[in-house]
């Protein structure tokens, strides 16, 4: 069913016991995630990922309610379970009104996907990567719901340096939404790194792994869009994400993207940044949070420099750190 379909059955409050989630755009997967939740109002077990376990999500759905509560299970995975355990899930739903299925899928458009899809019949809702126009109407809803006051051009070019990512975008508006004041583009501009860009993401673990960047550093920044603060703010935020997983994962001895982010991830990217936080010690992650910071300190403070060539000088420093 299309989207506005299914906002129609939400307001009525009378939404399919079972029901799957998919599409281009995460923001609105997880709305319509929130949504259909608030709705229910039930006790949730909640598989991300490579947790899903078909016997303890059947069991979940099979299990009697002595007051009527509501058992809800939440699949949120990038591979689709065989259709024959997802038949029973949802004949699970259809046969116990206690029962609801909340499938919200992240994968590509494989058979397995066509065949499960065929197990939800009409009771699916896809989602499409919305148009500029779109997204702002998005993100002006959410800067309502946080007080912020600002410009729709200030959102437009927010959405596009977040790599067309509403995702992201939102995230940054609760950032902005602290400054209390009317938020222009030149705000957004000055204030806002456009952390979506996967050049800038190839570069850092490029640099972190000790290889040649000076070239690609003159690559990367050769747009003029990002300055050199920025540039530098952006290789903070990283190391910042990799100490947290590094410290979980010294206190747990595994990695939960949802314990440390707050949201999940894709078991492959989970890997890639545990393998790069554990790689490090406590005294790298101390010796760059400090030498990331006097060079951020210098770029906004001192008017002489020869900015390209200190960041440069920085960047080479940090791998020098990474040796010790």
């Amino acid at each position: 069913m299309y989207k506005k379909e299914f906002d129609a059955m939400l307001a009525s409050k009378n939404i399919p016991r079972a029901i799957m989630f998919y599409g281009a755009c995460d923001y609105q997967l997880s709305h319509l995630e929130e949504s259909a939740l608030w709705l229910w109002q039930g006790e949730a077990l909640k598989l991300y990922f490579d947790e899903y376990d078909f016997k303890l999500a059947r069991a979940h759905l099979s299990q009697a309610s002595l007051f009527g509560d509501i058992n809800i299970l939440l699949l949120k995975l990038e591979k689709c379970p065989p259709k024959k355990e997802m038949n029973e899930l949802v004949d699970l739903c259809k046969k116990q009104d206690i029962n609801r299925l909340l499938f919200i899928y992240y994968g590509e458009n494989t058979q397995t996907f066509k065949d499960v899809l065929q197990s939800f019949g009409k009771n699916f809702v896809r989602v499409f990567k919305p148009n500029i126009n779109e997204a702002t109407t998005f993100l002006s809803q959410e800067a309502k719901k946080t007080g912020l006051n600002i410009q729709t051009s200030a959102l437009q070019y927010l959405y596009q340096i977040q790599n067309e990512n509403l995702s992201l975008a939102v995230s940054e508006l609760v950032k902005l939404s602290l400054l209390n004041k009317e938020i222009s583009y030149a705000d957004v501009n000055s204030l806002v790194f456009g952390m979506g860009n996967v050049d800038m993401e190839t570069f850092i673990s490029k640099l972190l792994n000790g290889e040649n960047i000076i070239q690609l550093y003159k690559t990367v920044s050769q747009d003029g869009t990002m300055s050199e603060v920025n540039f530098i703010n952006a290789i903070q935020k990283h190391i910042f994400v990799l100490f947290l997983f590094h410290a979980y994962i010294k206190m747990n001895g595994r990695a939960d993207a949802m314990e440390i982010l707050g949201h999940p991830l894709p078991p492959n990217i989970i890997t890639q940044k545990a393998a790069a936080g554990i790689r490090l010690k406590t005294m790298h992650f101390t010796k760059l949070s400090q030498l990331l910071i006097n060079a951020e300190y210098a770029l906004k403070t001192n008017s002489n420099l020869d900015k390209e060539a200190f960041v440069i000088a920085t960047l080479l420093e940090i791998q020098e750190c990474l040796k010790g």
